[in-house]
């Protein structure tokens, strides 16, 4: 019986010393909680890089816009000027026609001013006027220029940002599906506010509401679906009034409140400013928790939500 019982023993299969244990629905979840944490602040980073980047685009465009404008004017007060100085040419007072011709550009025009000092002085009001022209377009190509480096800056954050998001939120679907909890929506969408806020938190509210069910989705402002700081803004704007697009720009941007003197429409603050909701009352909020999740209502007593809380504000 002894030789049998070291036989079995023997022939009993031996675990692959490669082959880790896997860990617990528990664990996995605790670990995917901390990873929200972690991609809620880079998500503020994107979408305060894109921001950047929005602003820095517009900047440009209206500089673009400026110097194109400019360059119009620009070429007529050149035409105008280089006929007044071929007069003054055959008239034998200027000597330098052929380099005024050739100032095409407006630091080559500037730099022929000397010459323009020789001719009539009826015509100074023409020259102050192309002087004044050429100076302006040559500010305005500066300055688009140092927009468009701008552009180029913070295009290169963005794009490194949103690579850094995108891992990490690979990171967030795998830890689901090891949880057994990655899917899709599922649930009916929106819903109706009848709580009784009036005015535009009320409106606010409505929009909220009416976002119920939807996806969260990174640096998502709607229709599809929100990120945390995507829907209280989108919320606001329902209601006509503007919030920054990042959570700690809205937390600064709006007046604080005690969590004692939360009404419906609020903003509340979590996890050292890196997430956000909308309170709705009776000690619940509306937000956007995180890939993976839906805009949905949840518990102000929640654990999580007591031990992470920052703060409130009134917008």
């Amino acid at each position: 019986m002894a030789a049998l019982a070291v036989t079995a023993t023997l022939l009993a299969p031996v675990p692959s010393a490669d082959a880790a244990p896997k860990p617990s629905v528990a664990a996995t979840k605790k670990k995917l909680a901390k990873l929200n944490s972690q991609v809620d602040k880079l998500v503020d980073k994107y979408n305060k890089a894109k921001t950047q980047l929005d602003a820095a685009k517009k900047e440009l465009k209206a500089l673009n816009g400026q110097v194109t404008a400019e360059e119009r004017t620009y070429k007529s007060m050149h035409t105008r000027v280089a006929q007044i100085a071929a007069a003054a040419y055959k008239n034998g007072t200027l000597d330098y026609t052929t380099s005024l011709l050739a100032a095409q550009d407006p630091n080559a025009a500037l730099s022929q001013m000397s010459a323009f000092t020789q001719l009539s002085s009826s015509r100074s009001q023409e020259l102050k006027a192309f002087v004044n022209s050429a100076q302006r377009l040559r500010r305005e190509q500066a300055m688009a220029q140092y927009a468009l480096q701008v552009v180029k800056k913070h295009t290169e954050s963005v794009k490194k940002q949103k690579t850094t998001v995108e891992k990490a939120i690979n990171q967030q679907k795998e830890l689901l599906r090891e949880a057994g909890v990655l899917g899709g929506p599922g649930g009916p969408i929106g819903g109706t506010y009848t709580g009784p806020a009036s005015g535009p938190p009320r409106k606010a509210l409505e929009y909220a509401y009416a976002q119920l069910g939807k996806p969260y989705i990174y640096g998502g402002t709607g229709p599809k679906g929100y990120d945390c700081s995507g829907l209280t803004m989108m919320s606001w704007r329902a209601a006509g009034v503007s919030l920054p697009r990042v959570v700690p720009d809205q937390y600064a941007a709006t007046r604080h409140v005690a969590k004692s003197d939360l009404q419906p429409g609020d903003l509340v603050y979590f996890d050292n400013l890196g997430h956000e909701g909308m309170y709705v009352g009776g000690g619940r909020f509306i937000h956007a928790p995180h890939t993976g999740s839906v805009v949905k209502f949840d518990s102000m007593s929640n654990p999580w939500y007591v031990s992470h809380y920052v703060g409130a504000s009134r917008p």
